[in-house]
């Protein structure tokens, strides 16, 4: 994507020349509250925002969601523009986003296509890859536990984004978040959470609870990034892997053919979880 600096203005280009430089200028903040507020003074009601790991913002309120939990993570998080280019609808922009990550410096090669009227956002899909920020995340599961703000939308972002779709339930969110909490402990202290629930550690038995962390992982991220509509699904998916789990921990404990306390224990969480699961399906039914 070429640089267009040289080409001859126009009414439409210098508008988006004019973006690029507020843009760039906001990049280059380097902290929380200079950054979000820059950019407020472009997002309306009507703008939309897309990320990877986060569920779509909607409006200023979704735009303060999505960064309040990257930069609790990444503090200094500022960026630099490589190349832009205009599009018949608004600008594509290349650029680079750095910063620190529970003492280790960062970098994310970002693509955004914006969507413009009249200077200011009408919707913003962002990509990148999220698989070098796994490493450092897992390191840090508290700074990671911080970026779970970016998906759970307030009552007034759900009802901007999503006209007459009922907020999602706080109770399934907990449960994602839980999930998720579950995950980062099983695939970065599998032997510590195999002492923590009463088992004895073991390698077969790293192997088995990492094997169990990436599908919690992928469950809590699923439900969490899921569109209203589409977390119907998620949770009737969670139910039947509850109730599954919670079916397979009491004929254990009826053999007596595994530790107790841990039986016990993990009965004790699927349990819960396949109740409240079916409680929120049953009230889907009313």
């Amino acid at each position: 994507m070429a640089q267009h600096d040289s080409l001859p203005g126009t009414v439409a280009f210098d508008e988006k020349a004019e973006f690029i430089a507020f843009f760039r200028e906001g990049l280059a903040k380097g902290n929380r509250d200079a950054f979000i507020e820059h950019f407020l003074s472009r997002i309306t009601q009507e703008s939309r925002h897309r990320q990877p790991l986060s569920v779509r913002g909607a409006g200023p309120a979704g735009f303060r969601r999505l960064f309040d939990g990257v930069f609790d993570a990444v503090p200094d998080l500022h960026g630099v523009v490589h190349r832009w280019g205009p599009t018949e609808d608004g600008v594509l922009v290349e650029f680079t986003l750095s910063g620190t990550l529970g003492g280790r410096p960062i970098a994310v090669d970002v693509v955004d296509r914006i969507v413009l009227r009249d200077g200011c956002f009408v919707s913003n899909d962002t990509y990148f890859d999220p698989m070098p920020l796994l490493p450092p995340l897992l390191a840090h599961p508290f700074l990671a536990l911080r970026l779970l703000q970016r998906f759970h939308r307030s009552r007034a972002e759900v009802a901007a984004c999503e006209p007459g779709t009922a907020r999602p339930s706080r109770a399934l969110n907990l449960m994602a978040a839980g999930r998720l909490a579950l995950a980062v402990t099983s695939l970065t202290a599998p032997r510590r959470f195999g002492s923590m629930v009463g088992v004895q550690p073991s390698a077969e038995l790293t192997y088995m609870t990492r094997i169990y962390g990436a599908r919690a992982l992928a469950m809590g991220l699923g439900y969490l990034t899921a569109d209203p509509r589409e977390r119907a699904r998620w949770k009737r998916f969670g139910l039947a892997v509850d109730i599954s789990d919670t079916v397979a921990g009491l004929t254990h404990l009826v053999r007596r053919d595994v530790p107790t306390r841990a039986a016990l224990t993990m009965v004790a969480l699927t349990g819960s979880y396949a109740a409240i699961g079916a409680a929120e399906v049953a009230a889907e039914q009313r």
